[in-house]
């Protein structure tokens, strides 16, 4: 349908009456030239601490003041504005709350937060080179140190949250034969710190653990429960996400090796948009231990197999059921390897992980090196580049579940890492039914020779 041309000429004219009288007063009814700003607010007696450039407002106030009831002293605001925060007004401040300042036609809003006074360790270091895990939750600090440390004279430095104290102060030499208590002090809140060092055998080297969630917490069941075990057991570690890996906040290269320990229901995710990042940490010397659906990406997305093919035999994870009998993997022809250092093989020449009555998934990722395009273990190996470090539960040669692929120099001056995969059912960390497992130890023994292995 077309428009008459008589509708485009009153239009334009239209226009050009409008353009006429805008030339004629150019003047505004608007109010656009005066400040919000909040120069000042006291809420409680407490003084607020004020970000113009972010439009932030932050308040601590005492640790018995009732944040659900909260009233605003007195308010100041840049000349004529005013605001719906007056003076007087009573608010819940457990949740951050909008102040809204108009002046005139222009409006800011602020951002108010009130927190009770508190403490926070931000780093914990002993002797200059032990990293310590800090939980300002349960106000606990956890430090590894080698095996032949002295803890009767040992040197604690950190750092704390702005307006904190701390006795002992940093820089003291301590005796940490026994846990040591430090005393933190912000205003009205005191808080006592366990710290908390053990000597162990583990390699203090940085590690990571991956994940595809923002926060351990975030994490599914069974990466959750491998992660908290890490973060609490093995020096120097911390929990990176995927996405900081991509958004490059985070770089691989800063860790000597890492954990992925994926669920079946985790593919391919965001890892495929950090497949470039992980094969050149690999190409470069990096490490990985890749268990559980972590053994899928040695194919093409991290391009470590030389055929770049997932184990070709993967089943379960749906699912968990009661075992009725005790499980875990056979030994094949590598019982000197480190990653069995000090772990029990039974007289079939097995580790076991779980006893029977544990629930299990069942999940398995292995290797049929008799099936094509195989044919048998040598030509696994030569397709692969890997070596079989165990086969499944009841032995069998031809079902590997364990595989090493050595380190070789893949780029002028770059040798790359180490890679191991663990793709038995019986290396699973989540307690679903409480059932007590004596082998429990076996999985801790595995991992831990498997991460000092890692990091040689």
């Amino acid at each position: 349908m077309k428009t008459p041309k008589h509708i485009y000429r009153s239009l334009l004219g239209a226009l050009i009456l409008a353009a006429g009288a805008c030339t004629d007063d150019n003047t505004s009814d608007l109010r656009l030239d005066g400040d919000t700003r909040v120069e000042a607010i006291s809420v409680n007696g407490y003084d607020g601490d004020i970000d113009h450039s972010a439009r932030a407002i932050s308040l601590s106030v005492a640790t018995d003041v009732n944040l659900a009831e909260l009233t605003v002293d007195a308010i100041t605001l840049s000349p004529g504005a005013v605001c719906d925060y007056p003076a007087g007004t009573r608010f819940d401040g457990s949740l951050p709350r909008a102040i809204h300042v108009t002046n005139g036609d222009v409006y800011t809003d602020y951002t108010i937060t009130v927190k009770h006074d508190n403490v926070e360790f931000t780093s914990f270091i002993i002797n200059g080179e032990y990293t310590g895990t800090i939980d300002n939750n349960a106000r606990t600090v956890l430090v590894f140190v080698p095996l032949d440390a002295d803890l009767t004279a040992m040197q604690a430095t950190f750092t704390v949250n702005d307006g904190t104290s701390v006795t002992p102060e940093s820089g003291s030499l301590l005796d940490f034969s026994l846990p040591v208590v430090f005393t933190a002090v912000n205003r009205t809140a005191t808080v006592e710190y366990t710290v908390t060092v053990i000597r162990d055998e583990m390699s203090q080297a940085p590690k990571a653990f991956i994940g595809n969630a923002a926060s351990v917490d975030a994490l599914g069941d069974e990466a959750g429960a491998a992660c908290r075990w890490m973060l609490d057991n093995v020096p120097n570690s911390r929990y990176v996400a995927i996405q900081e890996i991509i958004d490059g906040s985070v770089l691989l290269d800063d860790f000597k090796m890492v954990w992925c320990h994926f669920d079946w229901t985790d593919w391919p995710g965001q890892l495929w948009d950090s497949r470039d990042q992980f094969n050149s940490y690999w190409l470069r010397g990096g490490s990985i231990l890749a268990s559980r659906d972590g053994a899928r990406y040695i194919n093409d997305v991290w391009r470590i197999a030389r055929d770049q093919q997932s184990p070709n035999n993967m089943f379960g994870g749906e699912s968990s059921e009661t075992l009725t009998y005790a499980l875990g993997f056979t030994v094949t022809g590598h019982e000197d390897h480190a990653i069995y250092d000090g772990i029990g093989i039974d007289a079939d020449g097995r580790i076991l992980l779980l006893d029977k009555g544990c629930a299990n998934t069942g999940r398995t990722l292995q290797w049929g090196v008799d099936w094509e395009p195989y044919g048998s273990m040598l030509g696994w190996e030569e397709r692969t580049g890997a070596k079989a470090l165990a086969s499944g539960h009841d032995f069998d040669i031809n079902r590997v579940t364990i595989a090493e692929f050595e380190p070789y120099e893949a780029l002028k001056g770059f040798t790359t890492g180490t890679v191991i995969t663990i793709g038995t059912p019986a290396y699973e960390w989540y307690d679903r039914n409480g059932a007590a497992n004596p082998y429990r130890d076996n999985i801790i023994a595995l991992t831990k020779n498997a991460i000092n292995y890692l990091c040689k």
